[in-house]
């Protein structure tokens, strides 16, 4: 833009006048070698009001050469006391605005009026505008009153609790019950990949949300750790952590999710602290011998004693304290461990191998086995994921089947399971629930449901917050994701379908508030789809 300066405080005070002499500048633009010639209304008066006075106008006229635009025409006036009335910023050009829209002749949106639209090479800023406005809607996020303050805090604190115990559970008083997922369809959107600022060169091990904040983690055997800013679809990427000595198996969030563990085929682990970004080798100290570290599980976030447990050899478990980072248990179960999982609270560990069996471990006696649970049908469980508040067990097999055990509460038994009466009970009855002492159990010895969508081994499954959706997704074959209505045990038929890009599916996460799910595949992509269920 070019424009003439604005007369200086002596030139006002002493009456002087502003001569602006017309200006005459060639376009750059290829399609366009006419000249434009500027002229200004301000030496029509040839005098600018005296200093003091309570209104003045000036009529600059400003052009632009970029893009093949020509002459604009901006007035402006106002009045003492009287500008943004009413709103928190308006620019009172834009109504006067025009360009030439020639450059731009397959963007009718361009021209906002009938008359625009039969004339090519005029346009106004009001187009863009109304389109803008019809696609994204009104920017009324910034406008925030003492109510909706009130309202944004107490929706926070119930996603950090949605993220602990599940939206069921968020506010059980509350007339407004929690979202309730109906099986059979789920509309979802695929959105821009999460890692599109930075892919992956290799198969993306690991996709993990942050619990509370809106970050995304990806690791692979690139050896990098990279982390993403997911914010309404727009994937700014944050930071990346290089690990030169570590293919990266298995990394993720652990703790209050201020780390990042990552670990391989190794015998050490490292540890990255997001909020200093320091990097620390650490080296767990084991009570047997472990060649590899690649596989292991964390508690949920929220628990008072955060630990790891390390799927070692021959059925040995080491239990890690994060604190410490050195052992202070190991459980030995039958065969050899090839999956685990914590319970909601972090007071039980399950761990399940080659021998189909799901052992139910006491954290709180670490060398006590409570429970055993044979799966039938399966030769050897290679996964196994546990809902929010504990309700569903899924229980993955190396034939492509998922078995649903339901863990109901004693205070709320579901009406399968008081018709069946298979229920076994495990200390004082009057207890009331898993992760007090005089523990009491409610658990089906036979599935609830029974899924057979895979035909390869079960490598990940993984539920949403509040237990209702379930991931389950084999690497062996392409496309094997498969998302399942847990209430129900019924897949959702409408998505994926078979034009969904999947790949070779590696890894799965949902978000905190479930409104985001995650898939990293071989190729590196991390596919980023909104669920529309759990939208705002």
């Amino acid at each position: 833009f070019i424009s003439k300066a604005q007369p200086t405080l002596f030139e006002e005070n002493c009456g002087g006048h502003l001569d602006m002499e017309p200006i005459e500048f060639e376009e750059p633009a290829k399609n366009h070698s006419q000249s434009t010639r500027i002229d200004t209304a301000a030496n029509e008066t040839g005098k600018i009001s005296q200093f003091g006075s309570s209104k003045h106008e000036v009529d600059p006229v400003i052009a632009s050469s970029a893009h093949g635009l020509g002459a604009v025409n901006v007035r402006s006036s106002s009045e003492d006391g009287d500008i943004g009335v009413g709103c928190t910023w308006d620019d009172s050009d834009d109504a006067n605005t025009k360009f030439y829209s020639k450059s731009f002749a397959r963007k009718r949106w361009l021209r906002a009026s009938t008359s625009e639209k039969a004339n090519v090479h005029l346009g106004t800023i009001q187009g863009p505008c109304s389109q803008r406005q019809r696609l994204n809607g009104r920017s009324d996020w910034a406008c925030m009153s003492g109510a909706d303050e009130a309202a944004s805090a107490d929706k926070h604190e119930k996603n950090e609790r949605l993220s602990r115990e599940g939206a069921g559970m968020v506010e059980r008083n509350s007339p407004v019950p929690s979202k309730h997922l109906h099986r059979g369809t789920l509309e979802a959107t695929r959105l821009q990949d999460a890692n599109v600022m930075q892919p992956s060169s290799s198969a993306l091990r690991t996709v993990e949300f942050h619990h509370h904040r809106t970050l995304l983690l990806t690791a692979g055997l690139d050896k990098t750790i990279r982390l993403f800013d997911i914010v309404g679809g727009k994937n700014h990427h944050v930071k990346s952590v290089f690990l030169e000595d570590l293919p990266i198996y298995k990394a993720g969030f652990c703790g209050d999710g201020s780390k990042i563990l990552a670990a391989g085929r190794r015998r050490f682990i490292y540890s990255y602290d997001i909020n200093h970004g320091s990097v620390e080798r650490v080296l767990p100290t084991m009570n047997g011998k472990i060649r590899s570290l690649e596989h292991f599980v964390a508690t949920p976030p929220g628990t008072s004693n955060p630990m790891l447990a390390f799927l070692g050899e021959d059925g040995n478990v080491p239990l890690v304290s994060l604190k410490s980072m050195s052992c202070i248990a190991s459980v030995k179960m039958n065969g050899s461990a090839r999956s685990a999982t914590f319970s909601s609270d972090g007071l039980q560990l399950m761990t399940a191998g080659e021998d189909s069996v799901v052992y139910f471990w006491d954290l709180r006696n670490q060398k006590r086995c409570i429970d055993k649970l044979v799966d039938q049908g399966a030769v050897a469980i290679t996964s196994l994921a546990s809902s929010a508040c504990n309700r569903y067990l899924a229980v993955g097999s190396d034939r492509g089947a998922v078995n649903f055990y339901e863990n109901v509460d004693i205070q709320k038994l579901s009406k399968r399971a008081e018709q069946a009466g298979d229920r076994e009970y495990f200390g004082n009855p009057d207890s009331g629930g898993l992760g007090v002492p005089g523990m009491c159990r409610s658990f089906g010895t036979r599935p609830t449901g029974t899924i057979f969508n895979l035909t390869t081994e079960v490598n990940e499954m993984n539920f949403n917050a509040d237990g209702q959706i379930l991931a389950v997704s084999s690497h062996l074959k392409r496309d094997s994701l498969r998302l399942v209505h847990a209430p129900s045990c019924t897949v959702f038929a409408d998505w994926p379908s078979s034009k969904t890009p999947l790949q070779h599916v590696w890894s799965t996460a949902f978000s905190s508030c479930g409104d985001y799910f995650a898939v990293g595949n071989a190729r590196g992509r991390a596919l980023l789809y909104r669920i529309h269920a759990y939208g705002a």
